[in-house]
Order: structure tokens, then sequence, then C-alpha cells
């Protein structure tokens, strides 16, 4: 009798930590449910830029940037390899064609548009809480969309991709994050992301060739 109860005792007490684990495992599952989607990233901390997104797997990636650099455009295919970056919106004809891991297409935190996406966010927020811990912090109203802030530390000296620990706000109802930030082993913000105006599976045009 002893033992059942010190077994319900372990199990009860494991049960937040594997209910904040399984907000991410829905969050993988959501995002392979869907084929595409849309959004305007919004930069914040360490850099300010505006893009208007667009994803479609198998990885084909469409940024129209709004600020800085306002009318340049860049495409990633996969099937290719290749990003044609369009630095000026005013000339359809001035294109360049480069690695994914040029310095020129990578992003303030060093990020390359090929790992832009919402699965490769989540990807890494799994690989850092089986390194550490995830933590459902607190529900919170934001932009008029109820969220659950999720927060994922990695045991000292554990880092993925630079970081050691995200705050991730998880919108209830699509159960994909809107508010990304990702900080280093010193608890300094790396960098964070406003995802606003996500859509799912919306029909888009010819827009992975500039």
């Amino acid at each position: 009798m002893r033992t059942l109860s010190c077994l319900l005792i372990f199990l009860i007490s494991l049960a937040p930590a594997m209910a904040s684990e399984s907000i991410l495992l829905q969050a993988a599952e959501e995002f392979q449910s869907i084929t595409r989607y849309s959004a305007t990233l919004r930069s914040f901390g360490n850099s300010d830029h505006i893009i208007s997104y667009r994803y479609q797997k198998p990885g084909y990636v469409c940024m129209d940037f709004v600020k800085p650099h306002k009318g340049a455009a860049l495409v990633y295919r996969p099937d290719t390899g290749k990003v044609q970056l369009r630095p000026f919106g005013f000339s359809k004809f001035l294109k360049f064609t480069m690695k994914p891991t040029a310095k020129l297409v990578l992003s303030p935190s060093g990020h390359g548009v090929d790992e832009s996406d919402l699965g490769a966010l989540l990807e890494n927020a799994q690989r850092l809480a089986q390194q550490g811990s995830v933590e459902v912090l607190r529900e919170e109203i934001k932009h008029e969309t109820p969220m659950l802030v999720v927060k994922i530390t990695g045991e000292p000296e554990a880092l993925v991709d630079g970081v050691h620990s995200y705050l991730l706000w998880m919108d209830k109802s699509l159960k994909l994050p809107r508010i990304v930030e990702s900080y280093d082993e010193q608890d300094q913000l790396i960098e964070g992301l406003f995802i606003d105006d996500l859509r799912i599976n919306p029909v888009f045009g010819e827009i992975f060739d500039l």
C-alpha cells in the first residue's frame, strides 16, 4: 500500500511537466498537419524588422521586406537549395542568387532563411526541452487572442542553436507560437519576434520565383 501511495504521489508530481511538454508535441503535430502559412513577422529587441512571410512545404519561403529595405524581396527554394534576392523594389531585373548560408541573407541572430519557419523553431524548442524543462507560466490575452506562456529552459551549459531558453506565447486555438523570445546563457535576449496575421493554408500564387 505504501508503494502504491508513493507511486501515485510521483505520478501526480509528473503531471504538470507532462502537460507542459504535451503543448510542444501538440504544436509539432499541428505544424505537420498544415501545408502552408503566411504571417507578418515583427522582430524586437536587438533588431527591428517587419517582413511579410509566406511558407509552403517542403520548405519554400518568400519574404517581402517592409522595414528596413522596403521593397526588397527574397525567395528560398528547397529544390535548388538556393536563395534569390531582389534588393531593390524599383528594379524587377536586378537579383542575386546565393546559398542560404550567405551572410547577406542571414537574420540578425545568424539564422538562415532555410531554417526560418515555425517547424524549425518547434524542432529547436523540443531539442532544448529534451535537455532541460518545460513550464507553463500563465495564460494571457495578447492581441485579443488567448495564449499560454511557455518557458523552455536548458540544463546548465545546454544550448540549441545558441539558445539556452525560450519564452513562447502559444495560441490556444491554433496551438502554434505567436510570440517568441530566445535567451542566451546569461538570460540576455537574443531575439524577439511577433508572428502577426497568422493564416493557415492560404492560397498562394506563383510567389516562389523572383
